[in-house]
């Protein structure tokens, strides 16, 4: 398997909301990128994603002016995947959440690549080892990273694959790293870590909004000016040692308080169209006259903030 410090060029196998932010992240630290698209909006939107998320990064102070030509400079756009490939040493899939796809595209990728080039999958819920299973030159090079959308902005990721090999896993996991990425390994389950933790939350949002406990903006207020701003420095595991005087002290103490909570948590098994209905309606003062666009744009720059903030407070 390449080593880390051997990966010059990666293709990037999509250009869509993910695809683009790779093709930034791997830039804007000195790796030449060949992005793959089949012809389409997407296709013709790419190079002037990249080049807006780069600007957006310079104004902000993450990157200097001249990075963003220099980054520019190292994207190659192809609309033919065989091409995209050449001279690859790792390939970031990020297609669709589409099993029999994923699989059809890793069985090409793997003929078409050296057997010590690892692939990396997107995937947000899938199993690896279900995508990778029609692969027959050197499966265990096939992994899972899956990033924090956008990755160019929140480090974040994953690497998984029960199958994988620890080389192929290490080395992307240390190349992540020097990319400024904050990887974690872990074992393969449906929708991972990050993705499990945020359905949790999602579904006791969704209920407490369902069942008329509180309102949407509510919810939103609980993070944004509740836990979320403890959760951007302390994960569960430290406001459990910050609410007792050590970690231990705090699940000895409220283990019984906890236990009874998670039986009263709320259970979703389905919602109407009503109830969309609702949880937009009630989403509109959260927005505070914001267009999508706008609350996105406001994200990013909160986002970039508290990168920022915490870099310089490590």
């Amino acid at each position: 398997m390449k080593k880390a410090t051997d990966i010059k060029t990666v293709a990037v196998l999509g250009c869509g909301f993910i695809g683009f932010s790779w093709a930034i992240v791997f830039s804007r630290n000195g790796i030449d990128v060949n992005l793959y698209n089949r012809p389409g909006k997407s296709y013709d939107m790419a190079l002037e994603k990249i080049r807006k998320g780069l600007e957006f990064l310079a104004a902000e102070g993450m990157i200097t002016e001249d990075v963003v030509e220099k980054a520019m400079r190292r994207v190659h756009l192809f609309d033919s995947m065989e091409e995209a490939l050449v001279g690859a040493d790792y390939v970031q899939e990020c297609l669709p959440e589409d099993l029999e796809l994923k699989q059809e595209m890793y069985r090409k990728i793997s003929a078409l690549t050296e057997s010590d080039v690892a692939i990396g999958s997107s995937c947000s819920g899938l199993r690896i080892s279900d995508i990778a299973a029609k692969v027959e030159h050197h499966p265990e090079r096939c992994i899972v990273a899956h990033p924090t959308n956008p990755p160019h902005l929140i480090p974040f990721m994953e690497i998984s694959g029960d199958n994988a090999s620890p080389e192929a896993k290490e080395s992307i996991y240390q190349f992540m790293e020097i990319m400024g990425q904050k990887p974690i390994l872990c074992k393969e389950v449906y929708a991972y870590v990050l993705n499990r933790l945020q359905l949790a939350l999602i579904q006791e949002a969704l209920y407490l909004v369902k069942e008329n406990i509180c309102t949407v903006e509510g919810v939103e207020r609980a993070i944004t000016d509740g836990l979320g701003l403890r959760w951007a420095f302390t994960g569960p595991y430290g406001v459990e040692e910050l609410n007792s005087a050590s970690l231990q002290e705090g699940l000895e103490k409220y283990k019984e308080y906890m236990l009874l909570g998670f039986s009263q948590l709320g259970q979703i098994n389905e919602y109407d169209d009503a109830f969309v209905e609702k949880a937009v309606e009630g989403f509109a003062p959260v927005l505070n006259g914001k267009s999508h666009k706008e609350y996105l744009h406001w994200r990013d720059r909160m986002v970039t903030n508290t990168r920022i903030l915490k870099a310089n407070n490590q």
